[in-house]
């Protein structure tokens, strides 16, 4: 019998990871539910994703066996959080996804062009 189980670790490890990562970088600066808002979608994402990648593609599946924090940094997560703080506090969202994405204000105005780029190409 093999050491190695190859199965993709839990849901809720993933959950908790994500929400230890985004705790850290929000420093109670934003509201809990919200947090608690984007902290869900980006693990259901983020584990869907895995799975998916899981499957199709077998000789990587120690790669897709575990969340790594760096997956994070893509730009459909960014897209994602900014999507959810935006629906759910339009005042404060830009500061918000500063926060999160760590970005400083020219930087933020450049993701919102390619952002808005990228969707309505």
């Amino acid at each position: 019998m093999s050491i190695w189980k190859n199965e993709i670790e839990s849901k809720e490890n993933f959950y908790q990871k994500i929400e230890k990562y985004y705790s850290e970088l929000a420093e109670e600066l934003i509201p809990v539910d919200l947090m608690q808002k984007i902290i869900v979608k980006i693990t259901n994402s983020q584990y869907d994703t895995y799975q998916r990648f899981w499957k199709q593609y077998p000789k990587s599946r120690k790669r897709y066996s575990k969340l790594k924090i760096e997956d994070l940094e893509h730009p459909f997560t960014y897209y994602e959080i900014t999507d959810v703080l935006k629906q759910n506090d339009k005042l404060n969202y830009r500061e918000f996804s500063k926060i999160l994405l760590k970005m400083n204000d020219e930087e933020f105005d450049n993701y919102e062009l390619r952002k808005h780029q990228y969707e309505t190409k």
